[in-house]
């Protein structure tokens, strides 16, 4: 059984250690080792306390979920707010779906939609109706996940830190929220 819980601060060194684990086993393949190195906890623990601890420069702070196994060790983690991207917000895109990292182990259990659900109704809670995400053009697996929730490349492509990305959206929420039955992921 995993149980999925908003986080909270105290759990910011937790986030930050997943975030590196999930980088190394999912993009190793899809970006630059240099890229990865960037990747440590102490740079993730920086960032996941302050954004945990709402001084980041997004306010209000983003949602972020933190799923957990039974006894109790951490496997993954998601996290929506407030569009980041210019393009995207330009475009109607209020929300962002901002992170989605699910050790390998806990992949294709039905945790990455759980995740999903939870950060579209945290956008919709605020008001958003409308949300997007970034994924490495490469991410084929990602992609498909997305695609199967109704998310639809929105036309706009970009790179970050050098590795393509493409743009998914969602405008409207209900086949995250409410989905059809479906296959785990």
């Amino acid at each position: 059984m995993i149980a999925i819980r908003p986080a909270t601060l105290e759990d910011a060194e937790t986030i930050a250690a997943l975030h590196v684990a999930a980088w190394a086993e999912t993009y190793a393949a899809l970006a630059p080792a240099e890229v990865l190195a960037d990747y440590t906890l102490e740079t993730r623990l920086a960032q996941w306390r302050e954004t945990l601890g709402g001084a980041g420069p997004q306010q209000p702070p983003p949602s972020v979920f933190l799923a957990l196994r039974e006894h109790g060790g951490a496997i993954g983690f998601a996290a929506s707010g407030a569009q980041q991207s210019d393009i995207l917000g330009q475009r109607g895109y209020a929300g962002e779906f901002q992170a989605i990292y699910l050790l390998k182990e806990a992949q294709r259990q039905g945790v990455g939609r759980r995740f999903m659900h939870m950060m579209a109704k945290a956008l919709r809670e605020r008001g958003i109706e409308w949300g997007s995400l970034w994924v490495l053009r490469h991410n084929f697996t990602a992609r498909r996940f997305y695609e199967k929730l109704g998310g639809r490349k929105i036309g706009v492509e970009g790179a970050w830190r050098g590795v393509p990305e493409v743009a998914y959206g969602w405008r409207d929420f209900g086949l995250i929220i409410d989905p059809p039955p479906a296959e785990p992921w």
